[in-house]
């Protein structure tokens, strides 16, 4: 039996945790995959997966092993793509999953700059709050904060980090008052990322100039990052969002940055950059890498008038299914 088809298929039963699913992508039977990991073994005098009736799994002697085989495999595709794709730089598809909060006019802004300098690549985005496996196949990368990617095996970059602040619609300030005081946020309509609400209490806790602070609000709406803003832009309250996600709204006079003085005092939202581990990556995705770290090391820009229609339409259709979820 061919060594790299048994390399293939112990990659792929370790990959997909089933002999089955790893047998339905490479296009051949259980049977087979079976057998080449049983004479892969035998050629190695090593056990490499651990078997049960409903998975398989990597043994702690293979991890290496395996790391190993996909470095080996991917350069070995990426070499047969570049022979045979020779101007896969001026095209090809990238299929990049994204986190909810980042549907904003920053993304509008990024997928516009990045089209300008790959107008031929295929970027096909898919709007993801779950978890992430950059190898079962849909994806080819990633922007998310980390807990949401399966991170064995694959390269991780920052891309930003920032504090969640207190912000509020001037038209809903003007209404009820701009509080100068964390104490005063009683007195308001707080919109709430879950994990600010303390465990089986009512109350949040927050930093004002470095000292904890308890308040009990009078009404309150908890949500993801997406329908906070969209709450927040409406005047529906004070809400608690990433810096990062509202630095625009402020910039543009949609929000206003209150307490400045104040921070919720969970730790910073992350937002990374995630893709397979491969020595050769192809040029697509290389470039896409290099752009996105320079995209997030810049000032943010306002959002061109001329930008696309259905790339706003993308964010209006988001904000609509978290509000209907």
């Amino acid at each position: 039996m061919d060594q790299l088809y048994m390399l293939r298929a112990f990659v792929a039963a370790t990959r997909h945790r089933s002999f089955s699913k790893a047998a339905a992508s490479l296009g051949v039977t259980t049977g087979s995959i079976s057998k080449a990991i049983a004479k892969l073994e035998a050629s190695i005098h090593t056990r490499v997966l651990h078997r049960t009736t409903r998975s398989v799994s990597l043994t702690e002697a293979a991890q290496p092993y395996y790391l190993s085989c996909c470095r080996l495999l991917e350069e070995l595709d990426e070499a047969n793509r570049r022979i045979t794709q020779e101007r896969e730089v001026d095209g090809g598809r990238l299929r990049l999953a994204v986190h909810p909060m980042l549907v904003s006019e920053t993304f509008t802004r990024l997928v516009l700059s990045y089209h300008a300098i790959a107008p031929n690549v295929n970027l096909m985005v898919s709007v993801q709050d779950g978890t992430v496996n950059l190898y079962d196949g849909r994806f080819d990368m990633a922007i998310l904060p980390p807990h949401l990617v399966e991170q064995s095996a694959v390269i991780r970059r920052t891309l930003s980090k920032s504090p969640r602040i207190l912000v509020a619609a001037p038209g809903y300030l003007e209404q009820y008052g701009t509080p100068e005081a964390a104490s005063e946020l009683t007195h308001h309509f707080l919109l709430l990322d879950p994990e600010s609400r303390q465990k089986d209490s009512d109350f949040i806790e927050l930093l004002e100039d470095g000292k904890r602070v308890s308040v009990f609000p009078m009404s309150s709406l908890d949500g993801n990052e997406v329908l906070l803003r969209a709450a927040a832009l409406t005047g529906t309250g004070i809400a608690t969002l990433p810096e990062a996600m509202v630095r625009e709204d402020i910039a543009l006079g949609h929000l206003t940055h209150i307490l400045p003085q104040c921070s919720t005092s969970d730790s910073s939202v992350e937002i990374c950059l995630f893709y397979s581990h491969r020595e050769l990556l192809p040029a697509r995705l290389r470039t896409f890498v290099d752009f996105c770290a320079e995209f997030f090391r810049a000032p943010a820009q306002p959002v061109p008038e001329h930008a696309s229609p259905a790339l706003h339409r993308l964010e209006h259709r988001e904000d609509r299914r978290l509000k209907t979820a």
